[in-house]
């Protein structure tokens, strides 16, 4: 039976297949089980040929849930197993065919600590994504960016270098700084921005080895007395910066709040509400202006990446949080819509709360992090699930950084080549499969 048949027979008695499956799970662990009684031998006799054919139960495992538990748990099963859920083809296909990494966690920005949000058995031990830290760890002055199709970007103003960061694998790669692009540039003190992305689009950016693709790192930069913002774009291909782009500011960008991705351009909060945006295709840095009569602290604006892919802003006011999308209207003008849509936290919380603060967002899941006097909670902003993930008896500002990615790998040590196959990569990744149970304490 050829792959594509094996494919269609999974399609067609899914349902069964997976029973199959948690079948033999549950023998392997209880051998001594009345098994049969329950399934009989021709039941038995199924399960074995679809288990015996290694393309029909390479399709069934690669629907197993894109939890981090799940893989580790199925290659424990056996050493046919493993070999399947190793091989870099299999993990290729089981990234492709769920597409939708999961989110993992926060990177705290200020605490330099990963905060998980999944819960047991996929919640991922925090000293698995532990910061890079300098060879000369009194005068290491990196600041956490972000992170973006599973790479982070770190900056070092004192050296004048960024990082680029896989924290999966924990290679690394470090950039210089634009040459002009710094304060003799601007002619005064800089805020510094950077935001990194995978040039390579390779299956929607699912492909899960990110590191040994192109990508991109846009560097940006506001002087001091809020006059101009600049801005210049980092090619891993060719190896060098491109040239510098500015436009004219009138705060600072907006130190609480990560770039987000909306469409193909960068999009970053200016302290006030304003929205700083810089186009990929046309490489132009221009000002959006948030809604005319709002005036609020910057830990009430977030921008979102609206369902259709537009450009959003959430706009926190007295516990309720109020979208607003940019829209064209009947004369092809665009300008802010507040939506219809409004999500009241009054009552949401376990206790009643006076202050809360906007202090993150994944633009993947659409899911926001919210700070109170209790903690941190998330908020998926379709479905309005909120979930407390870290508990603390005071309201604190600390950005959070979301981490998307598919847990299928150990950590390793530093990289700081340009980059290497991701044949290879895979490679690597499949000769530390059993210890992925350790990370998540299975």
């Amino acid at each position: 039976m050829d792959v594509h048949m094996s494919a269609l027979c999974v399609d067609n008695l899914r349902n069964q297949k997976i029973e199959y499956i948690l079948f033999y799970f549950r023998l392997r662990a209880d051998p001594v089980s009345s098994s049969l009684r329950v399934y009989g031998r021709k039941q038995w006799r199924a399960v074995s040929k679809v288990l015996g054919n290694d393309n029909l139960l390479a399709e069934i495992l690669v629907r197993l849930p894109p939890k981090p538990s799940s893989l580790p748990r199925a290659s424990v099963v056996c050493k046919r197993w493993r070999g399947i859920l190793s091989d870099p083809e299999f993990l290729k296909r089981f990234r492709k065919h769920h597409r939708k990494p999961p989110l993992l966690g926060f990177f705290e920005g200020y605490a330099n600590r990963f905060a998980p949000v999944m819960d047991s058995p996929d919640r991922i031990t925090a000293s698995c994504f532990s910061m890079p830290k300098s060879s000369t760890p009194y005068n290491d002055h990196r600041e956490y960016m972000g992170c973006r199709h599973g790479l982070a970007v770190l900056v070092n103003k004192q050296d004048r270098k960024t990082f680029v960061w896989d924290p999966l694998t924990g290679r690394q790669h470090s950039v210089d700084f634009p040459p002009g692009l710094d304060d003799t540039f601007t002619g005064n003190f800089c805020m510094w921005r950077a935001a990194v992305l995978c040039a390579d689009a390779e299956d929607g950016h699912v492909h899960g080895d990110c590191f040994s693709s192109p990508f991109k790192l846009v560097l940006l930069c506001c002087g001091g007395y809020n006059t101009q913002a600049f801005c210049s774009v980092y090619d891993s291909v060719s190896g060098v910066w491109g040239g510098v782009f500015s436009t004219a500011v009138s705060r600072i960008i907006s130190l609480l709040r990560p770039s987000i991705l909306v469409g193909n351009a960068l999009c970053w909060l200016i302290s006030g509400g304003d929205i700083l945006v810089f186009d990929l295709d046309c490489q132009s840095l221009d000002v959006i202006e948030k809604p005319a009569f709002y005036y609020v602290t910057d830990g009430c604006f977030q921008i979102l990446r609206m369902e259709g892919g537009g450009l959003g802003l959430a706009v926190l006011l007295d516990l309720t949080i109020q979208l607003w999308e940019r829209k064209s209207n009947s004369d092809g003008v665009v300008g802010w819509v507040l939506l219809k849509k409004t999500i009241p936290l009054e009552g949401m919380f376990p206790r009643r709360m006076n202050s809360v603060r906007i202090v993150g967002y994944d633009e993947d899941t659409n899911v926001i992090v919210l700070t109170s006097m209790t903690g941190n909670f998330t908020l998926q902003l379709d479905s309005m699930q909120l979930k407390h993930i870290v508990k603390r008896s005071n309201i604190c500002y600390d950005p959070f950084y979301p981490y998307t990615n598919f847990y299928t790998a150990a950590r390793q040590g530093s990289w700081s080549g340009r980059g290497e196959s991701r044949t290879n990569c895979d490679r690597t990744r499949s000769a530390n499969m059993l210890s992925w149970s350790n990370n998540l304490g299975i």
